[in-house]
């Protein structure tokens, strides 16, 4: 079963962008994928919600050493999973687990922590959506991607504001690498 990550922003929440990233989650699920996120609020939560909601895996990856602190340290959730992967490694110790156990990542705005995970993933050549107009580090992705192209990484970079050709193009880009 692929496993795609969803990264990006645990603080904002413009309606418009989680629902957005609701409807990636579902997408990802009803394509029978695992959806892995890093067990925070925000956009990431918002697609474990959708993805949940339509019975998919959701795996979250936790920065916590254990439920407890993944409640009362990080106030994340536990409620959209279908399982928690403590790592006891905190922010941004559990991003590379994150990207890591993914075969490709979607990325809905963020800040320093998205472009941690961004980074990663560029480095590690995975599959990298961006979920254009989201905002954020999404913003400059593109130019941060052509300045630190090597190798062609930047190749395996789709931007789409629709999220639901984002996965389907996203699924296809993965059977192709």
């Amino acid at each position: 079963m692929l496993k795609i990550a969803v990264i990006g922003s645990s603080l904002e929440s413009d309606k418009d962008i989680l629902k957005k990233a609701e409807i990636i989650g579902r997408e990802i699920a009803n394509n029978d994928c695992t959806l892995l996120v890093g067990g925070c609020r925000g956009y990431p939560e918002a697609a474990a919600k959708g993805a949940f909601d339509e019975r998919g895996k959701v795996i979250a990856i936790s920065p916590a050493k254990n439920k407890d602190e993944h409640i009362k340290v990080y106030d994340f959730p536990t409620d959209v999973f279908t399982e928690i992967k403590y790592t006891g490694l905190g922010i941004p110790g559990r991003n590379i687990f994150v990207v890591k156990e993914a075969d490709a990542v979607i990325m809905i705005s963020g800040q320093i922590g998205t472009l941690n995970e961004f980074t990663i993933a560029f480095y590690a050549k995975k599959p990298i959506g961006v979920l254009t107009g989201s905002g954020g580090i999404t913003e400059i992705v593109k130019q941060i991607a052509e300045y630190c192209d090597t190798v062609g990484e930047k190749d395996k970079i789709i931007y789409d504001p629709a999220p639901k050709e984002l996965v389907e193009k996203l699924l296809k880009a993965i059977a192709t690498s």
